[in-house]
């Protein structure tokens, strides 16, 4: 039986975060990921805001900056274009995650890969090393959820997310030096949007769309990918391919007697945006604060006042004005950032 002050289920931005805060203060603690590499694979757009560099600078190496931008450029199918300021980096979220890890580790935070929590028993969280199939208990006074948009920490503890975005995502070559982040609402997106990030030479170029259309992600993304190279914005030759789940419900209950849920495993990515890195690394830390001074309830205070407004806006706009996709001229400025409608109307 192993002993520490917090297991931590996930070792992504939220968890590692959340690692670094309590390892920093003198916490035990131990944080278990399915994964065999941090970081790895990215299922991500890579964009954070500027804000979070300067809350966090130690969490962003050179190596970790892909590019640095300063604008969203939103392209709407009537024709109109749309740029917001927007400044911050696009990542290699790879080095990204292994750089907040390894802070973790120097301030005494143990890391164990491969690793997949089970549940809890009599008091106990079981874990199981995947390669060997070994299980074994570990005794902690609190349990962190940071397990992503589909936690097991969540679904066994109470309230788990039911709605989603799926996404899918390519790395392809630029043309020609891409300085902003490019936004297109198209009527084969529904429910969502497609983007291209520049990355140096390169751009993630992806669409999220909402499952209940019953569209093919993949689909969508082959013929926004059509778009964007008879455009000349990126050439045809994929370098690689990814996707994942965005969660799209707002906050959930975030402390569920000593369990706590950060990053996706909490809501806390922004339904309609999908933006999801600077409010995992933003919560993880809360947590981390919070259980430094044996107060969980106050993190679930703190991401209330800060994010619950936010996204709590978010989901109802996505419930209320998107489950349509007929008339996007009205729909996009009513649940678009970029738009003042977006801020009058709920």
């Amino acid at each position: 039986m192993i002993r520490f002050d917090v297991l931590i289920v996930g070792g992504g931005p939220a968890g590692s975060s959340c690692a670094y805060r309590l390892a920093k203060a003198g916490k035990r603690v131990l944080v278990v990921d399915i994964k065999r590499s941090i970081g790895k694979p990215v299922q991500c757009a890579e964009f954070v805001p500027i804000q979070l560099y300067h809350q966090f600078k130690e969490f962003f190496p050179e190596e970790a900056i892909a590019q640095r931008v300063k604008n969203m450029v939103h392209f709407t199918p009537w024709g109109e274009v749309v740029s917001m300021w927007s400044e911050g980096f696009v990542l290699n979220r790879e080095v990204f995650d292994a750089q907040i890890a390894k802070l973790a580790q120097e301030q005494g935070a143990v890391y164990m890969l491969r690793t997949q929590f089970l549940g809890f028993e009599d008091g106990f969280a079981w874990l199981e090393e995947i390669d060997t199939r070994e299980k074994f208990p570990v005794k902690a006074d609190f349990v962190v959820g940071a397990d992503g948009p589909r936690s097991k920490v969540a679904r066994l503890t109470g309230e788990k997310t039911q709605t989603f975005l799926t996404t899918a995502q390519s790395t392809l070559e630029l043309t020609k030096e891409l300085e902003d982040l490019l936004i297109y609402f198209r009527d084969y997106i529904p429910g969502g949007y497609g983007w291209v990030f520049p990355k140096g030479r390169l751009a993630n170029v992806g669409v999220g769309v909402d499952p209940d259309y019953g569209v093919n992600v993949m689909e969508s993304l082959k013929r926004f990918v059509e778009e964007v190279v008879a455009e000349g914005v990126v050439e045809k030759q994929v370098i690689k391919r990814t996707g994942g789940w965005i969660p799209a419900d707002g906050l959930l209950p975030l402390v569920r007697k000593r369990v706590l849920l950060v990053g996706d495993a909490g809501g806390f990515c922004h339904p309609i945006t999908g933006g999801g890195i600077a409010n995992a690394v933003i919560s993880g830390d809360m947590a981390g604060k919070a259980l430094c001074e044996d107060s969980p309830e106050e993190f679930e205070e703190e991401a209330q006042e800060v994010f619950g407004s936010t996204l709590w806006r978010a989901s109802e706009k996505r419930k209320k004005h998107m489950k349509r996709w007929d008339n996007l001229k009205e729909i996009i400025p009513k649940t678009w950032i970029a738009f003042e409608e977006y801020w009058r109307i709920i």
